[in-house]
């Protein structure tokens, strides 16, 4: 299966990763803390980020011809 995103460094992906956490984090805070605590939405945070930097595309590898 071919993803839609572009082709990424493991440096750019780890990025992406951070801004996922504090993107959810910050959404987290203005739509659901003052109903579930901030701890929860810092542990699903961490996971998303976690998934976005393993399952991310990875450069190919360059094949000598």
């Amino acid at each position: 299966m071919r993803s839609m995103l572009p082709r990424m460094t493991p440096g750019t992906w780890f990025f992406m990763a951070i801004l996922v956490w504090v993107g959810f984090n910050l959404l987290w805070i203005g739509l659901v803390e003052m109903y579930v605590s901030m701890w929860v939405g810092a542990i699903i945070a961490t996971l998303l980020a976690i998934a976005v930097f393993k399952y991310g595309p990875r450069p190919q590898e360059e094949e000598e011809e």
